[in-house]
C-alpha cells in the first residue's frame, strides 16, 4: 500500500508517517522545508525499507497544490490513502486580522484540503482508497477566538460530509478526525483545560483505521462528550465564556 502524507514534518504528519512506515506501506511525504522532508525519509527508509519520495510545498503560497502532488506522483502506483495533518493557527485570530492573514490561515486550513481531494480523486478512486482529513474541537462552536480557524476547520466538515454522499463506501472511504489538544510545539507552554495527548498515541489509531470505513470521529475520545457538552450550552451562559 502507498500513501501520501501531506504536512509530514508536523508532529502529527511526522509521526502518522512513521506509523505508516512501520506498517510498511510506501509513501510520499509533502511539507514545506526540503531539509526536514529529506531526513525524514532517510530515517525511515533505513529504518523500515520501504521506497520514500517527498515534495517541498509550501501551503500557503501554492495556488494548486493539488497538481504538484498529482506531478510527484506520475510513475507511481495509484495511492490507497491520503492523510491531510495540515493546520495552522495565530494567537492574534480574534477578528483583527488583516485580509493577508486571513487569506494564509484560509489557504492552510481549508484551500490545500479542498484542492487537494479534488485533484487526487481520480487516482484514490482507482485504488477505493482513504482521504483522512484532521479537524479541530475549536470549530465545536464558533467565538470570538481563532475565528478564520475555526472557520476553515468546520469547512472541512462540509467536505467530508460531500464526499461521503457522492461517493459510496466501496468507491472511496472518508473519515474526518475532530483533535482535542496535541502534545506539540504549538502547545509547547500553554496552560491548557486537560492534558494534551501524544501524536504517536493519534497517529496509531488513525493507520489502525485506515481501511474501517467512514466515520467522523474525535481524538482523544473524551473530546466527543466535550463536543456535546458545549453545544448543549444555551447562548446565554455560553456568551460568557471567554476561554
Amino acid at each position: 500500500m502507498s500513501a501520501i502524507v501531506v504536512g509530514a514534518s508536523s508532529g502529527l504528519g511526522r509521526a502518522l508517517a512513521s506509523e505508516l512506515a512501520a506498517k510498511k506501506h510506501d509513501l510520499l511525504l509533502v511539507a514545506s522545508d526540503p531539509r526536514d522532508l529529506e531526513a525524514i525519509a532517510s530515517d525511515l527508509h533505513l529504518r523500515h525499507g520501504i521506497a520514500v519520495r517527498t515534495l517541498a510545498l509550501d501551503l500557503g503560497r501554492e495556488f494548486d497544490p493539488g497538481a504538484r502532488i498529482l506531478a510527484a506522483l506520475d510513475d507511481l502506483p495509484p495511492p490507497e490513502a491520503l492523510l491531510l495533518p495540515v493546520g495552522m493557527s495565530r494567537s492574534d485570530d480574534a477578528l483583527s486580522l488583516d485580509a493577508g492573514a486571513i487569506g494564509q490561515l484560509l489557504a492552510i486550513n481549508l484551500h490545500a484540503p479542498l484542492a487537494i481531494v479534488h485533484a487526487l480523486l481520480p487516482r484514490l478512486l482507482e485504488t477505493g482508497g482513504t482521504v483522512v482529513m484532521f479537524g479541530s474541537i475549536a470549530a465545536v462552536r464558533g467565538r470570538g477566538r481563532n475565528v478564520v480557524y475555526a472557520s476553515a476547520k468546520r469547512g472541512l466538515v462540509s467536505l467530508y460530509e460531500s464526499l461521503r454522499h457522492r461517493y459510496r463506501p466501496g468507491e472511496l472511504r472518508v473519515q474526518l478526525y475532530q483533535l482535542g489538544f496535541l502534545a506539540t510545539n504549538l502547545t509547547h507552554g500553554m496552560t491548557l483545560p486537560t492534558a494534551p495527548a501524544e501524536p504517536s498515541a493519534i497517529a496509531r489509531t488513525v493507520v489502525r483505521r485506515l481501511g474501517r470505513g467512514s466515520s467522523l470521529r474525535y481524538l482523544p475520545e473524551k473530546f466527543e462528550l466535550i463536543a456535546l457538552a458545549v453545544r448543549a450550552l444555551p447562548w446565554s451562559l455560553y456568551r460568557r465564556m471567554k476561554g
